[in-house]
């Protein structure tokens, strides 16, 4: 009787996340073409204090630690993030480890994010994870 319960309220709980999030998941066209909206930094980034960065934009972006870059191939790149005003969107770069750490700093897009994952991570699950599964690994067109 007791599991019965439990079971109920899980999926209670599921489905009313599932209905508060349905509509954050973007269609096949906002979701190939959301880079577009993905800012750069200006500038070289000075290191401010642990691993937060400025730009000459005064925009802070954050270096992710490993563990939060496990999809950018962390042994291989840096990935640098900044969130919108708001916090709910963020802009992401990723650079090569051995370049940045030699003074180069050639940011390259990494994606932009309908909501950060940090911030928002059930959102951001429905809105930029999600649709990647949906849409089948689409092709992305990149905007520099």
């Amino acid at each position: 009787m007791k599991y019965n319960s439990i079971q109920n309220i899980a999926f209670i709980i599921i489905v009313l996340i599932l209905y508060l999030n349905y509509l954050k998941i973007p269609s096949f066209k906002q979701h190939v073409n959301r880079n577009k909206y993905n800012i750069f930094p200006v500038g070289d980034l000075i290191n401010i204090k642990d691993n937060k960065y400025i730009d000459e934009n005064n925009i802070i972006w954050i270096k992710r630690l490993f563990l939060n870059s496990l999809l950018h191939n962390p042994f291989k790149y840096y990935v640098f993030e900044t969130y919108d005003i708001n916090k709910r969107s963020s802009s992401e770069v990723e650079i090569l480890k051995k370049d940045f750490d030699n003074g180069s700093q050639q940011f390259k897009t990494s994606s932009f994010n309908y909501y950060s994952s940090f911030n928002s991570p059930i959102s951001h699950f429905f809105s930029d994870i999600l649709p990647i599964i949906i849409y089948l690994f689409p092709k992305y067109k990149i905007y520099n």
